[in-house]
């Protein structure tokens, strides 16, 4: 069965929806561009899709991206960080390499915190492209 893609406005008005209203704005996003590697044999995964595959080491808080797709797209997983039941962080970890690679990003949450992704591709070489998603959302922590 063909999965489903859902643009970044679908996923980003389902935050809104989930983090209550508060007086703080939400947080700035975080974006980071993976370093190329294996990741090791303890990671959590999401299910392999056809143009990324996400995988979440626990032990050192390193997300794990890697590109199944020779499209000229860039696999990457979008993260959101509660705490307390509130949004506290938001994310970006983006496999910038060739397809059939692993990319990481090393990052630090707290251990009693919440922690969700989506994954996705995002074609970054066409000028006002915008990251595409499965609908989803996969609990890493």
């Amino acid at each position: 069965m063909r999965k489903r893609l859902v643009a970044l406005a679908a996923a980003s008005a389902f935050v809104s929806v989930l983090a209550p209203g508060t007086a703080s704005a939400a947080p700035d996003w975080e974006v980071d561009y993976g370093v190329k590697g294996t990741p090791p044999a303890d990671v959590v995964c999401a299910n392999q899709m056809d143009k990324a595959w996400v995988c979440y080491e626990r032990g050192g808080d390193r997300w794990w991206v890697r590109d199944n797709a020779q499209d000229g797209m860039s696999a990457l997983v979008q993260w959101f960080n509660y705490r307390d039941g509130s949004l506290y962080r938001r994310g970006r970890c983006i496999n910038s390499h060739e397809a059939g690679t692993w990319a990481s990003c090393n990052k630090n949450y707290y251990e009693d915190s919440r922690l969700t992704g989506f994954q996705g591709a995002w074609d970054r070489g066409d000028e006002g492209s915008v990251p595409v998603f499965y609908e989803t959302e996969w609990q890493f922590q």
